[in-house]
């Protein structure tokens, strides 16, 4: 069968799955997608599928019960909104859960199947009053912490239990925190949560750990270590026999100037005590999370298992763009994570461990997220369970990307990149190419499948992508944030480029471009003011003037250390982009969306005015999304056009 060039329309259309379970006891899969249109048993002795659903907008967020005899799952009805139903394994009979007034987060089954705990961002008695609605009051910098900008439209996260047999809702947390990452004790009487509420709001992606009882008494098991809880949360799990709960922490002996702290596993005694760190770097493991930049797997899975025995920590981990699979032991003193699961993959999700057997989810650069099953028995993988995107598949042709690594000029480290050849490539022909900046500068890219690059090659484009400095999964050193701004990891992507094209005679050094979101966006900005080799530029959602974040981001600047407030905005528009604008002379393209907390939008008008006033004849073009953030656009007319205007803008000038 002769397979088709993929399109950005398939970066629209990809089925992505949206969360999983597994029950041992039945050999059965329930799991979802943005394609599934309800929720799809799957029966893993022969691959026999039925969907359960109630005909709703959208269906998702499948769990059994702990004794397998009902199904969990989310349901949005007209007029009725998002709620909880359950489905009879036995009887086939759909029934709901209560009555919420939503929206209704991560529902999790109690041990014994009588209650189900949620969370919300809702009142369990009234809506409450939107508060964009309302004028914004600020007395201090907390708003810029929450990652929400000025407005909060929803309110406070907290937590609730619902009584399955009478449709009870009990509100377990309250005030103006938020509580979240919750999880049940073994015997179904506390829930493990982490909140915030005893921390300044200057603190508030620090967050402390918490047990409640079903009648809403409190207590805080953990002092001055910070749970993590962004970019990547974690969710804590207690030990099998309920005594302590194991949790990712940021390290509390890590130097924060160099910039996100590496995340520990402490174990927490829930009646009091000293917690245990149960992890210590290796070679192969330096910290137990994973950034992924363009992993966009693994949604509604845990990133935390512990076997039923009590003797093992399972989790996910970056390294070297893999996305890993490691263990650490409860007992003993060696506190070194055992690689379970590793190689050109990126795994980003685990589902309960069930009689040996545990449902992970895993991608390739080729080849769309799927479901295995793991048997931790031996640490091998049994079977895959269910694959996404199946017609993509086998209609159209993925390609694999080559990757490499350098040595950096300077000797401190070595880059790993890829390389995504363009469709169809002739031999004796050369090609242009697309050096594509990711974000963060702390995420890193993986062995993950990018469709967006995908579509990219199939137009002709060769995709070069990298890690440079600033980029986690290499260990700290590599990792140090301030490698990513001091000209490191620009001597890194100039490096990469040339490394990329002695290995690849095919690529066309007279026709590179540029692109990246976010700090991307920035690189993308400070090459097209310190490079010249590059003919277009494309910079999308990017850091353009330091005092614009200062004031208006959803993040705060500092300009306390400095010994007067003007010293700080001479020095803020030194290190800020557009302060060299007149030194851009090859086309620029500039993507934005105007509902950018993160990255102002009034960055891309500075630049685009800047640039179009020092050189009114070179091409520069700015186009602004509606209902975008920082990201790229939701709405999928909006974002074929935001992909269009890119494929346009290197068509012209590469």
């Amino acid at each position: 069968m002769n397979k088709r060039l993929p399109t950005f329309q398939d970066c629209i259309d990809l089925e992505r799955f949206t969360g999983a379970d597994y029950c041992e006891s039945r050999g059965l899969l329930a799991y979802a997608s943005n394609c599934s249109g309800g929720v799809i048993l799957k029966r893993l002795s022969d691959g026999e599928k039925s969907t359960v659903t109630l005909g709703g907008k959208s269906e998702g967020t499948p769990r059994f019960s702990h004794d397998g005899r009902y199904l969990l799952f989310l349901s949005t009805l007209p007029e009725k909104g998002c709620q909880m139903y359950r489905y009879d394994l036995e009887t086939q009979e759909i029934d709901p859960l209560g009555s919420f007034f939503g929206p209704i987060i991560d529902p999790m089954w109690s041990p014994d199947g009588t209650h189900v705990l949620f969370a919300s961002t809702q009142s369990a008695a009234k809506p409450e009053k939107r508060r964009s609605d309302e004028p914004v009051v600020i007395e201090d910098f907390g708003y810029k912490f929450d990652g929400a900008g000025y407005i909060r439209p929803d309110g406070h996260t907290h937590l609730f239990v619902l009584d399955a047999g009478t449709g009870e809702i009990t509100q377990l947390t309250h005030g103006v925190r938020d509580e979240m990452h919750h999880n049940w004790s073994p015997d179904g009487q506390h829930v493990v949560y982490c909140g915030n509420e005893n921390r300044p709001k200057e603190q508030s992606i620090g967050y402390d750990l918490f047990i409640v009882n079903l009648k809403g008494e409190k207590k805080q098991i953990s002092e001055h270590l910070w749970m993590v809880s962004y970019p990547n949360p974690i969710r804590p799990v207690f030990t099998p026999d309920g005594k302590s709960v194991i949790m990712g922490v940021m390290n509390p002996f890590a130097d924060t100037s160099l910039g996100y702290p590496d995340i520990v596993f402490y174990q927490f005694p829930v009646e009091g005590g000293e917690p245990r760190c149960l992890f210590e770097k290796s070679d192969e493991c330096y910290q137990c999370v994973q950034f992924p930049y363009n992993a966009g797997c693994g949604w509604g899975m845990d990133k935390v298992q512990v076997t039923p025995d009590g003797k093992w920590v399972y989790f996910v981990s970056g390294w070297k763009g893999q996305g890993n699979v490691y263990k650490v032991a409860l007992e003993g003193d060696d506190r070194h994570a055992v690689p379970v699961l590793t190689g050109r993959h990126v795994c980003h999700g685990l589902g309960r461990i069930q009689n040996g057997k545990m449902l992970i989810n895993k991608s390739e650069t080729d080849l769309p997220e799927a479901y295995y099953l793991l048997d931790t028995n031996v640490d091998a993988l049994l079977c895959k369970a269910a694959q996404s995107a199946e017609e993509l598949c086998s209609s159209v042709s993925l390609a694999a990307a080559e990757d490499f690594f350098f040595d950096t000029i300077d000797g401190e480290s070595s880059v790993h990149g890829w390389v995504l050849p363009p469709a169809n490539r002739e031999p004796g022909r050369k090609y242009p190419a697309i050096l594509y900046i990711h974000g963060g500068p702390h995420p890193f890219y993986t062995y993950g499948l990018t469709m967006e690059f995908q579509c990219l090659a199939a137009a002709g484009f060769a995709v070069l992508y990298c890690n440079p400095r600033g980029s986690s999964s290499y260990g700290p050193l590599h990792q140090n944030v301030k490698r990513s701004k001091d000209g490191a990891a620009y001597m890194d992507l100039l490096q990469f480029v040339d490394e990329a094209h002695r290995r690849c005679d095919w690529i066309d050094s007279d026709r590179l471009g540029v692109t990246g979101g976010s700090y991307g966006g920035y690189m993308t900005n400070y090459i097209a003011t310190h490079a010249h080799r590059f003919k277009a530029y494309v910079t999308q959602r990017s850091v353009v003037n330091d005092l614009i974040g200062y004031a208006s981001s959803d993040m705060q600047g500092q300009s306390r250390h400095y010994k007067c407030f003007e010293e700080f905005m001479v020095n803020a528009l030194k290190e800020s982009t557009v302060s060299y604008a007149e030194r851009i002379d090859k086309p620029l393209l500039i993507l934005h969306g105007i509902d950018d907390y993160r990255t102002p939008v009034e960055g891309a008008h500075q630049l685009f005015v800047a640039v179009k006033d020092l050189h009114p004849d070179l091409p520069v073009k700015m186009v602004i999304f509606p209902h975008t953030s920082h990201d790229q656009p939701r709405h999928p007319r909006l974002l074929k056009l935001y992909y269009q205007e890119m494929l346009d803008w290197f068509r012209a000038y590469l």
